[in-house]
Order: C-alpha cells, then structure tokens, then sequence
C-alpha cells in the first residue's frame, strides 16, 4: 500500500513536470480538480468550472486590487486563486456559468479596464483575445462581463461587496471610457495596468502603497508580507508534446444544452436567445401533452398500461439475458493473476483518489474557515475602527463645547471689565466735574471778596479826619 502510494505520488509529479524539468499544463489539471469540474469543449479543449456560488464573478469575488510594478493586480483569497486569475481566459457560457481556459503566460490579471462618471470597472477578458489586439474591440465585451465600483472603493479589502448592482452597469457603460494604460515586461509581454497609482490617489486624496512582486515556490494562496506580495506564478512549457501529454485524470463532456459559442472572442447573442427559446417552448408545451394524455378517456389509459407492461417484461427479459451471458463469460475465463493486480491496483487508486478528494475537501474547508476568520478579523477592526472613530467624535464635540464656554465666560468676563472701566471713567470724570465746580466757587467767592475790599475804603474816604500826628508826618513829607 505504502510503495502504491508512493508509485502515484510520484507520477503525479512526473505528469506535471516536462522532460527538461520545466511545469506543463498538468500542474494546473491536478491542482485545480479538487476544487471544479474539467470539462471537455469544443474550439477550447479542456475547460474548467469552479465549484462556487452561484453569484460568483472572476476578479470580483472574494478578493480585492493591489498597486505593484505591473499595475493594479488581483489578490484572489481562493486558495487556488494563483492560476485561474493569472493564467487563462474566462468565458461565461449559460448553461455552466464561468468557465477557464488555461494558458501559459502569467499576468497581474487578464482584464479590460473602463474609466468615467466617477467609477472604475473592469472585465474579464476572453479565449483569443490578447492585449495587442486593437482597443475597439474593447467596446463589445457583453454587459454582464464588467464589474464597476465608485473610485473611492478601487483598493478596498472587500471591493465585491460595493460593486454596483447588474442593472446599473449599463448605463455606467455609456458614462466611461476604455482605459489605455498597459506594462511590457523585459519579455516584451503587455499587460494592462489600469488606472494609474497616482491618478487613484489624485482622485481619492490618499496614498496608495506600491507592492514588489516576488515568486512563490509552490502553488497556494497568494502572501503579503509588509511592501511585498508573493505569487506561484512558474513558466509553463508550451510545446506541442507537452500539451499533448498533458490531460485532466477526470472530466465530462459538454453538455449540448450549453449555449455559449465564441467566435472570434465574441458572444453569439442570436444563438444563445434562440438556444433559450428552445428550451422555454419546450417546458411550456410539456404540460399540453400531458392534458392531452389526461383527454384520452379510461379505454387510452388502459390501452397505454397495457403497453408499458409489455416493453417492462421486455426490458426484465434482455436483462436476464445479459446477465446469463457475463455469467457463462466469467465461468470460462481462467484464473489470471494480473487480473488480480489491477484489482487491487484499482482498489490503491479508488483509496488514493478518495484521500485526495478527502484532503482537498479539508483543505477547502480550511479556506473557508481562514476565509470566514478574515472576514470577522476585518469586521472586528472595522468595528473598532467606527468605535474608535464614534469616541474621537464625542472627544472634540466636547473640547469644542469646553471650548466655546471659556470662550463665552471669557467674554463676559471681558465685558464685566470693562463696565467697571467705564463706571470708574464716570466716576472721576463726575469727581472731577465736581472739583471744577467747586473751585470755580472758590474763585467766584474771592473775586467777591476782593471786590468788596477793594470797594470799601472808597465808600469811607471823605468822611475820615487826620490824627495830629498824621498831620505832622504829611507836613514833613510835604517840607522834604
């Protein structure tokens, strides 16, 4: 059991490698079957459906963009997100959905970029078409492709979740144009690099961090550490043997009630629309035959059990038959031992089928679960995020209240002052009115007073007598 499972190991390695030790396609047919469906179509060869939701859209759905040297690149949070949004093409066909069709050149993501009215949108671009082929074409990529989100929401974690509803995008479609801007490698390889990094942080007034792309060794989820981003992005061989040897271990036929056909990297709208009509008449003629068969009166009902009954009884007897005969085929074929190895060889592989489905089963479970952890980590720092933002909030509501209290109480403190100025000016200025009316007083009643001096020896000079001795001393003032 041991060396059988080391035997299948080995070849699954030596399947995905070519002979001069470089990745064939079969890295992506094994690592991708855990998680979709491999299906066999026409004009793309073998094709791959993901086991998703049904509201699933590439490069929308549980991922989000980053700025790197190549331009806006997709982070996918699928744990098998590094091939099918790096590699390949993507179609929707209406009976499957979105389908892949892998290549071999890597790329940052293989979308059409859209720009205008105050939105962004992008669209998955489909088998055949490259970036050299000329921008008109850009123009016919069928409405439910595109993807648009308001600028402001280009570099969110969860950008799905602000993607405008379906029916709006056509009429953003018409406020838009194609954007140009496209990134050749040192392989002369172009890619298109959508909006630049500093026209998203022109039109969204913040930074946006530039990301280095490095290698990663082994397929998985794609890794940000700081200022860097790791991808499993390995060259793949091209050439005609190891696309040849290269084929999925499970797979199923298209089935024709899938009406996609691309032609020339094109939707066929006429023949979906006819496919559909088909269809839709066909459901709505079911329930006439069935009210015909119930017009058929008992003697029809009867007749027609009759004749189930028959082709039953036929049916049981050329089962019996062929039973009988793998009986009589098994009774003559000798015992043979290599029958007995692929027997159990089949068993070690049915086993080690089941322990991969078993471990890929796991592993998805744990993606959801890393996934969902995310969400909620995200969620809780948004939380925090708004609490804290809330709180910040209050905090200068209150210093702007405080603010403009002590303000207020400044300014009436201010005022108070100067009332208290201006009763103090009143004060001394009536003081000093005062003052001046009292010392006008004083000079009035001395003016008086002087005049009523000066006035009174007049009034008695006629009437006064000289004393002798007054007499003498005028007589000798006359003598000298």
């Amino acid at each position: 059991m041991i060396a059988a499972t080391f035997f299948v190991s080995m070849l699954n390695v030596t399947v995905s490698m070519a002979h001069d030790g470089g990745v064939t396609l079969q890295v992506f047919y094994d690592e991708l079957q855990p998680y979709g469906t491999w299906i066999a179509y026409e004009n793309y060869g073998y094709v791959w459906r993901p086991r998703v939701d049904r509201d699933f859209v590439p490069y929308a759905t549980n991922g989000y963009w980053i700025n790197t040297e190549y331009g806006n690149t997709w982070v996918s949070d699928y744990g098998w997100g590094w091939a099918p949004f790096h590699y390949g093409r993507w179609f929707y066909d209406d009976f499957y959905g979105w389908m892949w069709a892998p290549d071999t050149v890597w790329g940052p993501a293989w979308v059409a970029w859209r720009s205008g009215g105050g939105y962004y949108g992008w669209a998955p671009l489909m088998p055949g078409i490259t970036v050299s082929v000329s921008y008109n074409y850009y123009d016919r990529i069928p409405d439910r492709y595109w993807s648009f989100v308001p600028c402001r929401y280009i570099t969110h974690r969860t950008v799905y979740r602000h993607c405008v509803p379906r029916p709006q995008v056509v009429t953003i479609i018409h406020q838009t144009t194609v954007v140009t801007h496209h990134y050749t490698d040192n392989r002369r390889r172009t890619y298109f690099t959508g909006p630049s990094r500093r026209e998203i942080e022109r039109v969204n007034n913040t930074r946006v961090p530039v990301y280095a792309v490095n290698d990663r060794g082994r397929p998985g989820r794609t890794e940000i550490e700081r200022d860097r981003v790791s991808f499993y992005k390995p060259e793949i061989n091209n050439d005609r043997e190891s696309r040849a040897r290269a084929i999925p271990s499970r797979m199923e036929r298209r089935d024709r009630r899938s009406t996609t056909d691309l032609r020339n990297g094109l939707d066929d709208n006429s023949a979906n629309r006819q496919s559909v009509e088909d269809r839709r008449r066909e459901v709505r003629d079911q329930p006439v035959r069935r009210s015909e068969t119930n017009r058929l009166g008992d003697g029809g009902i009867d007749g027609r059990m009759r004749e189930t009954g028959n082709v039953r009884s036929e049916q049981e007897q050329k089962r019996s038959q062929s039973l009988e005969r793998v009986r009589q085929q098994q009774d003559q074929k000798p015992f043979d031992k290599n029958d007995v190895r692929q027997s159990s060889d089949k068993q070690n592989r049915a086993r080690e089928d089941g322990r991969r489905q078993q471990e890929a089963r796991e592993r998805l479970n744990r993606d959801n679960e890393n996934r969902r952890m995310q969400e909620a980590r995200v969620r809780d720092q948004q939380r925090q995020q708004d609490q804290q933002r809330v709180r910040d909030q209050q905090q200068r509501q209150q210093q702007e209240q405080q603010r403009m209290q002590d303000q207020q109480r400044q300014q009436e403190q201010r005022q108070q002052e100067q009332q208290r100025q201006r009763e103090r000016m009143q004060d001394q200025q009536q003081r000093q009115q005062e003052q001046r009316i009292h010392q006008q007083q004083q000079r009035q009643e001395q003016q008086q007073v002087r005049q009523q001096r000066m006035a009174q020896p007049e009034r008695q000079a006629p009437s006064r007598t000289e004393s002798p001795r007054e007499q003498r001393g005028n007589g000798s003032r006359r003598r000298d």
